[in-house]
C-alpha cells in the first residue's frame, strides 16, 4: 500500500490552474477514458468535465471573473465498495488587480460540492482560496507565482504554485503549471498544432452519510499524452490526446476524525491509511472542444 499520497500536492495546483488559466477560453468540454485492472478484472473510469468562464466586471485596473464547473466520474466494474457515479459542482471567482502594464495581483476562491449526491450535506463541500502575482517579463515570457489554502476532506493544505507561458517564436509554445500540467506544442500553421502534455487529475468525493458513513474517495492520476489540436470556425478548437496513465490510484477512506495540516507534500502529523486502494497503470484517451471568442 502506498503511504505517500501525492494527491495532497495536486489538488490545490489544479484548483489554481482551472481558475487562473492563461488562455482565454470561455468554454471547455472534455471527455476522458482511463483503463486499469485490479486483480484480474478489467475496469475503466470515464470522466466528463465542463467549465464555463464568465467575465463579470472590468473597469480600469479591476477585472472580476467567475467560473462554473461540472464533472462526472463514472467508475465501471469497480469493487462494490466504490460507488458508480461521482459528481463535482464548483463555483469559482477571481479578482484581478492590474498593478502596471506588466504586473498584476489576483485573489481567488472556490467552493465545490464533490459527492455521490445521495444525501448532500455540508460535509460534501470543499473550499480553496489564495493569491497570485503575475509578471510579463517580455512579449515571449509570462510567469505567475502564488500561494493557496485548500480545505479538503482529508484536512488542511497550504501550497505554493507557479505557472509559465513561454512562446520563443511562432512555431513553439511552452505553457501550463509546472510540474502539474505543462504542455509543449509545435504549431504547423494557424489551425494545426501537435505536441506532448503531462496532465494530472486530483480530486476527492464524499460518499453517502446514511449508507457509507461519510467515507470519501481520493483520485490521483498522472498522464502523459501525445496531443493534436485543430482550430476551426475561427473561435473553436478540437483537441485529441492519446497516452498512458503512468500513475493512477483510487483510494477509499473512512471519514477523517481529525483535520491535519499539510505543507506541500509534508504532513504535520500522521496520514491515515486507506481502507481500500486500486493502483494501476493504463491507457488514457481524451477528446475535448473549447470556445475562444477573442
Amino acid at each position: 500500500m502506498i503511504k505517500h499520497n501525492t494527491l495532497l500536492l495536486l489538488t490545490t495546483f489544479l484548483f489554481a490552474n482551472s481558475l487562473l488559466a492563461q488562455d482565454k477560453d470561455l468554454l471547455n468540454v472534455n471527455y476522458a477514458v482511463s483503463t486499469l485492472k485490479y486483480n484480474d478484472t478489467a475496469t475503466n473510469a470515464n470522466l466528463f468535465d465542463l467549465k464555463l468562464k464568465l467575465p463579470i466586471f472590468q473597469k480600469k485596473q479591476h477585472i472580476i471573473v467567475g467560473i462554473v464547473g461540472y464533472k462526472k466520474l463514472s467508475l465501471q466494474n469497480f469493487p462494490s465498495d466504490y460507488t458508480g457515479n461521482l459528481h463535482g459542482i464548483t463555483l469559482q471567482g477571481a479578482w484581478i488587480y492590474k498593478l502596471s502594464d506588466r504586473k498584476s495581483l489576483t485573489s481567488f476562491a472556490q467552493a465545490g460540492l464533490f459527492s455521490d449526491l445521495q444525501d448532500v450535506s455540508g460535509k460534501d463541500f470543499r473550499y480553496t482560496a489564495g493569491l497570485r502575482y503575475r509578471v510579463k517579463h517580455s512579449e515571449k515570457l509570462r510567469t505567475g507565482w502564488g500561494l493557496a489554502y485548500s480545505r479538503q476532506f482529508f484536512g488542511n493544505q497550504i501550497i505554493p504554485f507557479i505557472d509559465v507561458d513561454y512562446r520563443p517564436n511562432d512555431k513553439w509554445s511552452i505553457t501550463g503549471q509546472f510540474p502539474i500540467k505543462p504542455k509543449v506544442l509545435y504549431h504547423f500553421n494557424d489551425k494545426w498544432s501537435a505536441g506532448i502534455e503531462l496532465s494530472a487529475d486530483a480530486s476527492s468525493y464524499r460518499l453517502s452519510a446514511t449508507e457509507r458513513d461519510n467515507q470519501f474517495i481520493q483520485v490521483n492520476q498522472w498522464t502523459g499524452l501525445a496531443k493534436m489540436e485543430y482550430q476551426f470556425a475561427k473561435s473553436w478548437q478540437l483537441n485529441i490526446g492519446v497516452g498512458k496513465n503512468f500513475k493512477q490510484s483510487y483510494k477509499l477512506y473512512n471519514d477523517a476524525a481529525t483535520t491535519p495540516w499539510t505543507i506541500i507534500t509534508m504532513p504535520l502529523g500522521e496520514k491515515p491509511d486507506p481502507i481500500y486502494e486500486i493502483d494501476n497503470k493504463g491507457l488514457n484517451i481524451q477528446v475535448g472542444i473549447s470556445f475562444k471568442p477573442f
